[in-house]
């Protein structure tokens, strides 16, 4: 059971770790699309379609990110 505590705890590190960089990386353009992806919500309006094709693409990305380790 530790040794799997310890793994668990390895491949988070380097999760949270590449998610970091990647962040660091890329700060301007994460927060453009932080700002896109709130928009819908801070103006109280249902997201228009290309609205919901970039969040989704988003959401696709950021899977493949995690997935790729």
């Amino acid at each position: 059971m530790a040794e799997n505590q310890g793994k668990t705890t390895m491949n988070y590190a380097s999760i949270a770790i590449a998610a970091v960089e990647a962040l660091v990386e890329n700060g301007p353009v994460i927060v453009e699309d932080i700002s896109a992806l709130l928009k819908p919500l801070k103006e109280g309006r249902a997201p228009t379609a290309d609205e919901w094709t970039f969040a989704e693409k988003q959401l696709d990305a950021a899977n493949a990110a995690v997935q790729a380790g």
